[in-house]
């Protein structure tokens, strides 16, 4: 039987930091085996999609909701799994959410119906919502009680969540060339069961728990603040342009030109490698020169240039000239949205409230896929949907922009640590 380890006991006088556990380091790379789990499946499926459509028979409609039942369950039970995990104890929501993310992983290998395929696909988003719901920043804010080592863990988690991306579209095609679509989930159960297992080993029991919160799980007072629901607009729409021009790219490039899920792969690459970069060395500079702000009109309008360079090529439009500048300009876009979303949170949201705005960052990207994906395959199945497909994302996006770019005339918000 495995046992919890628990950080010992320290005397000390009040006030001192509590004790670290000697196996925090451990820890991290269980959270961090978690999110590279669930950042992986995401990137999966939008390059095995053609396989899965071709083995399985799926309509059009079923085709986009292969990604959407994911992301959909995803973004719904977000909140709803952060309330749960506090009444079942993180470490306990962890790794139930990833166990179970695991097991409908194995399952979803074996579907061999459209209908089957996309409830396990719900449950996989349903358990992911559960497993990082608590694990995003509470489980590391807890295990890691020193300042200067949770920046950090933070960052190593960060940066894990960007590769995991590239990871994902790289494996991905790998695996549905070479194996079967099927090993792209049979692959995520040996990492979710290696972060359960050193979960179990390294992360702290849970303390005995409080009083419950109560109220609703998104109260109305995060919404108000228009700044903050621009936010979370932009991230909306942005997210229908990219993770929609992504999957639709991997869906053109094989169906309509003929490449290999490999090299379909490879071709969305460029973006994960960008992300990676942008928010490792690029982040700092950019917050010290732009206020969050610029940041998010500047992003928004990369993505929203991004999609009309889709939206110009043509189905013979050859792919470093066609694809290629779309991608990078998709990975700046996606990253400065990102940094600026987590900078104007930061300092326009008080404590109370900050984990909820960050979870509505996560849930409206989720949803923003949700709506993305089959908005864009939906209009066609084959190259004409990129030009069709990326005018109507680009829309998107521009609304998202026009919706904060009033407010970028006036000066920088202070803090609104009440709001």
């Amino acid at each position: 039987m495995t046992t919890a380890h628990t950080a010992p006991a320290r005397a000390g006088a009040a006030g001192d930091p509590p004790a670290a556990s000697p196996l925090r380091w451990w820890a991290l790379a269980a959270l961090a085996a978690a999110q590279l789990t669930l950042v992986m499946e995401m990137n999966l499926v939008p390059v095995a999609l053609p396989s899965v459509q071709r083995e399985l028979g799926l309509t059009g409609a079923e085709r986009a909701l292969v990604v959407s039942a994911y992301t959909l369950a995803f973004g719904l039970l977000f909140l709803p799994a952060g309330r749960l995990s506090e009444r079942l104890g993180r470490r306990r929501a962890f790794v139930t959410g990833l166990a179970g993310f695991g097991a409908a992983s194995l399952l979803t290998g074996t579907a061999d119906g459209s209908g089957e395929l996309l409830v396990l696909r719900a449950l996989q988003g349903a358990f992911g919502a559960l497993a990082l719901a608590p694990a995003s920043m509470a489980l590391l804010a807890r295990t890691f009680p020193d300042p200067r080592e949770r920046v950090t863990a933070i960052g190593v988690f960060t940066a894990v969540a960007g590769g995991g991306g590239g990871l994902g579209v790289l494996f991905g095609g790998l695996l549905t060339e070479h194996a079967s679509w099927r090993w792209c989930m049979y692959g995520l159960a040996p990492l979710a069961a290696f972060a359960v297992a050193v979960a179990l080993y390294a992360i702290p029991a849970d303390e005995p728990a409080g009083p419950r919160t109560t109220g609703p799980l998104l109260p109305l007072r995060v919404l108000r603040d228009r700044t903050r629901a621009g936010v979370f607009l932009a991230v909306f729409a942005a997210n229908i342009g990219t993770f929609g021009g992504f999957t639709v790219i991997s869906y053109t490039l094989q169906e309509g030109a003929g490449w290999s899920p490999t090299g379909a792969g490879l071709a969305i690459l460029p973006l994960a490698a960008v992300v990676v970069a942008n928010s490792v060395f690029g982040a700092p500079l950019l917050l010290r020169t732009l206020t969050p702000k610029a940041l998010l009109a500047s992003g928004t309008a990369l993505v929203a240039a991004a999609t009309a360079w889709l939206a110009a090529a043509g189905p013979g439009t050859p792919y470093a000239t066609g694809v290629l500048p779309s991608v990078l300009l998709m990975g700046f876009g996606i990253t400065w949205i990102m940094i600026s979303a987590n900078g104007t949170l930061a300092q326009r949201t008080g404590p109370r409230d900050m984990a909820t705005a960050g979870g509505m960052v996560n849930i409206t990207t989720q949803l923003g896929g949700a709506v993305g994906v089959p908005l864009m395959l939906g209009l066609d199945t084959r190259t004409g949907a990129l030009t069709a497909g990326a005018l109507i994302a680009a829309a998107a996006v521009l609304v998202a922009f026009l919706v904060d770019a009033p407010r970028l005339r006036g000066k920088e918000g202070g803090g609104g640590g009440g709001h």
